[in-house]
């Protein structure tokens, strides 16, 4: 389904702007490694108690050896539903256009649509915390999704090298933390956070299946294989340094904020505090850490944001020219960009805010782990079929280098893992509607694939 130009409403062909090895990278990194140090290791914190580190680690080497699963993939084939492109390859047309529906449907419940009433909560907590401002939440949520439908609008170009330039200065701040910490720490620095036997251990495999749901997101690059000039070079290269590098980001910040608590209180004390990270940026750098390491969190929601609509966009845009979804989906504009899914994703969005606004205030930044829930379960029936069908095509092939098999078979771990955490147990209330969600989500798309397949399209 590949192309190299698209046509728009009005017939006319749109070269489009070729993007770099860098801006693809910036689509891939952006997807929220600033919010998960920020917000999300203090759950691992609470979780493994003195081990998240190497919890953290062990998600970080399955999780690399998945990217060159997907890299794999990508070396042979991909285009705006690139995900689809891939599972077909190795499942079939039936299972590819399905899970390409599925992982649409995943990028909508997170931050293309499912996360704007929690960055609508962070933004009007950041104006009473800085300004004494009590800012309205939808109109925080308001700016962020249509900041991202505008740039989306502008083309791939102009949206992916705004996450890059915005990632790289809000990463600053939280290198410097780690680092002071460090410091701080001295004699007490220790590798034994990275070994089980550690005294102050606590559940490292709920710790590591949680681990694993961090790197969600970063296989979003490879809808980008039209926009690129050598696409089977620059979208492995994309993924496989992008999970890398955050992954040797969340092992840094995760080792620094356990020798900042120390290993004793790491579960308790940073594990019950949401913005603990900022606050031990302050308490060893100045204020001026905290602030710039808050506006990164914004700034990171909104990247994540823009990726995810970037993405689930040109998703719906691949089956819009399929004919698998209405043709107004497959309309582009002048500048090439997918303007009538950029739209339908939007519409998704400003549905969800309307909705936020029954959501008791208390509870209401609760809301992205219920759409955190719904996403994560959506995501690992796709990673399954990815690295499954990975050893599929290994297996049909014939003869492959060794360490393919390894990685692979390591590759394939990682989202069993992250399934049995997600259902094994049941997810608590509220957090259990996104997961049975993700459920109907899936029975919704079941039905589709059997419409599609008695209009004789698929």
């Amino acid at each position: 389904m590949s192309c190299d130009a698209v046509t728009s409403k009005s017939g006319k062909k749109d070269q489009k702007v070729k993007l770099s090895l860098l801006e693809v990278v910036g689509q891939s990194f952006s997807i929220g490694p600033l919010v998960d140090v920020a917000l999300f290791l203090a759950i691992v914190a609470a979780t493994a108690g003195a081990v998240g580190p190497l919890a953290v680690l062990l998600a970080s080497i399955g999780m690399v050896a998945f990217s060159m699963v997907v890299a794999f993939y990508a070396s042979e084939t991909g285009g705006a539903g690139a995900i689809g492109d891939y599972i077909e390859r190795a499942w079939g047309r039936v299972a590819g256009v399905g899970a390409l529906g599925i992982y649409i449907i995943s990028l909508v419940f997170s931050g293309a649509a499912g996360f704007s009433i929690a960055v609508g909560v962070l933004v009007s907590r950041f104006f009473v915390l800085y300004f004494d401002w009590d800012c309205p939440w939808w109109a925080g949520a308001l700016v962020v999704v249509f900041a991202a439908w505008v740039l989306n609008l502008r083309g791939a170009a102009a949206a992916t090298r705004v996450q890059l330039l915005l990632i790289s200065v809000s990463v600053i701040p939280f290198l410097l933390t780690a680092v002071a910490a460090i410091i701080k720490a001295g004699s007490a620095n220790t590798l034994a956070v990275f070994w089980w036997d550690n005294p102050y251990h606590g559940d490292l495999f709920e710790a590591l299946l949680f681990s694993v749901l961090l790197f969600g997101g970063f296989e979003t690059a490879a809808a980008l294989a039209e926009e690129t000039d050598n696409p089977k070079r620059a979208i492995p290269l994309a993924l496989v340094g992008t999970v890398v590098a955050v992954a040797l980001l969340l092992i840094l910040c995760s080792y620094a904020g356990t020798m900042y608590y120390g290993q004793e209180h790491a579960g308790k004390t940073w594990g019950n505090v949401m913005d603990g990270y900022a606050q031990m940026a302050e308490n060893l750098l100045g204020p001026w850490a905290a602030l710039w390491i808050r506006v990164g969190v914004l700034i990171d929601f909104f990247a994540t944001c823009v990726g995810f609509t970037l993405a689930a966009a040109r998703g719906l845009f691949s089956l819009g020219r399929a004919g698998f979804l209405p043709v107004v989906l497959s309309n582009s504009n002048r500048r090439g960009a997918p303007s009538g899914a950029a739209t339908l994703v939007l519409f998704f969005a400003l549905l969800t805010i309307v909705g936020g606004l029954w959501v008791p205030a208390e509870i209401r930044y609760n809301t992205i782990f219920v759409a955190a829930t719904g996403q994560a379960l959506l995501l690992v029936v796709v990673y399954s079929a990815l690295s499954f069908g990975a050893l599929r095509l290994l297996w049909r092939s014939g003869k492959q280098p060794w360490w393919r098999w390894l990685v692979f078979v390591l590759a394939s771990v990682a989202p069993l893992l992250a399934f049995y955490g997600t259902v094994v147990p049941l997810p608590d209330y509220p957090e259990r509607v996104g997961f049975f969600a993700g459920i109907v989500a899936i029975g919704m798309v079941l039905l589709w694939l059997g419409w599609i397949r008695r209009k004789g399209l698929l």
